[in-house]
């Protein structure tokens, strides 16, 4: 590939997704609260209708609406036996009220539900034995207050899909529709790895002269566990090939990885590491150039360790090209849950120059007028402007300026000021 030809995101992404769906795999679990959050990996069906009978929604009386007069108007019925949830279905005979709780099955013959409330008596006392009931409903129509059987979700009909992840709502609705297991996507134990001699860990007070604090350790280690992956392991290594790689096995080995996500070392200067271990036995590393900005320069790959090769992404070193690569490449590849984009309108103050052979992000935040406002500027180090956005501004490729009021669309992500 010549230095200035680039690929569009979208096909780097494909082959991410490719290169990690080598070592993807799936396990049933039990559907409990330790569901929550993990991804499913197939459709699943409802095996009952819920609700599975026809019920009353209020605590009342079911009767047959020919034994009501007009809306407003009293009748005195007499009481047959009381249903209550967890009563097998039974019948309601002509000229008679039956005491209804929620919940409970209705009777064959009763067409709705009188509420409690709509009787001379106005509750239900604990351990009261009336033998007539006076009602004054408020209205006399077929099915008020029942819930029909099947109302919420039809035998058959999905309730997860694939990609989905397992929210509590999701989780109490397959309950409800008969599953006691789902199957989901087993977390990728990954490696974190920050190359750079000049990287070291924060240790409180200043960096030693010439070198930096590690950001990008610690940030694409929470991303890839929000995006679902395991994080067996984070470091730094300085621009040293063997060094590099002597490290990667090593941890590989220890914590049985299976996938490397390296930063750094990937662009066209003099000490890139990762370069420079494409060159080595064992690592089979490409380099596209991705009509991205921030985040042009990717590596994608293996790494050969005792007869299987590990999936590889090199993102570049700056942390926000890290971070957004992450966003965009990798979080698709582990199969996380979509973000949710919209198309809002950009509260500029001045236009805003973009390069138009290449998609651009820029980080933003999203007002309470719906409009959304460009935080910090393009450039790939300032993270403070990351850190206090919720959402990422695409300008598309064929684009060299943006105005105020321009819609564009937008990714929204966690962070900002909630």
């Amino acid at each position: 590939m010549s230095g200035t030809q680039r690929i569009p995101l979208a096909d780097h992404v494909a082959d991410a997704v490719a290169l990690l769906g080598t070592v993807r795999a799936t396990e049933v679990i039990t559907l409990d609260g330790r569901a929550a959050g993990r991804v499913a990996a197939r459709e699943q069906r409802a095996l009952v209708d819920v609700p599975g009978v026809d019920n009353s929604q209020m605590d009342g009386f079911a009767v047959a609406a020919q034994d009501l007069g007009a809306a407003g108007s009293e009748v005195t019925l007499p009481l047959g036996p009381m249903i209550a949830a967890g009563d097998a279905p039974s019948a309601l005979e002509l000229g008679i009220a039956r005491p209804i709780m929620t919940g409970a099955p209705m009777p064959d013959g009763a067409e709705l539900v009188i509420p409690v409330e709509e009787s001379a008596q106005g509750s239900f006392a604990p351990g009261e034995r009336a033998t007539a009931v006076t009602l004054t409903p408020a209205a006399t129509e077929r099915g008020r207050f029942v819930r029909r059987r099947g109302s919420d979700t039809r035998r058959g009909d999905t309730v997860l899909r694939r990609g989905r992840a397992l929210t509590p709502a999701r989780i109490a609705h397959l309950a409800s529709c008969g599953a006691r297991d789902v199957e989901v996507e087993v977390p990728l134990r990954a490696i974190v790895l920050s190359t750079g001699s000049e990287v070291q860990a924060a240790a409180g007070g200043a960096p030693a002269p010439g070198n930096i604090f590690d950001a990008n350790g610690p940030g694409l280690s929470a991303a890839l566990t929000a995006a679902g992956a395991e994080v067996v392991h984070v470091g730094a290594v300085p621009d040293d090939a063997p060094t590099l790689l002597e490290h990667l096995r090593r941890q590989l080995r220890a914590h049985d990885a299976d996938l490397i996500v390296t930063s750094g070392g990937v662009s066209m200067g003099a000490l890139e590491v990762v370069r420079h271990a494409a060159a080595c036995d064992g690592v089979r590393l490409a380099f596209p150039k991705i009509a991205l900005q921030p985040g042009g320069p990717q590596g994608i790959g293996t790494l050969e360790l005792e007869g299987r090769r590990v999936p590889w992404l090199a993102f570049p070193g700056n942390p926000v090209s890290a971070l957004l690569s992450c966003e965009l490449i990798a979080r698709p590849a582990l199969g996380a849950p979509a973000r949710r984009r919209l198309r809002l309108p950009v509260q500029l103050e001045a236009e805003e120059p973009s390069p138009p052979a290449l998609d651009q992000y820029r980080r933003a935040r999203v007002l309470p007028s719906g409009r959304v406002r460009l935080v910090g500027g393009a450039s790939s180090h300032l993270l403070g402007g990351y850190a206090a956005a919720d959402a990422l501004v695409l300008v598309p490729t064929g684009t060299d300026a943006i105005r105020d009021g321009d819609e564009l669309e937008t990714l929204l992500i966690p962070g900002g000021d909630r």
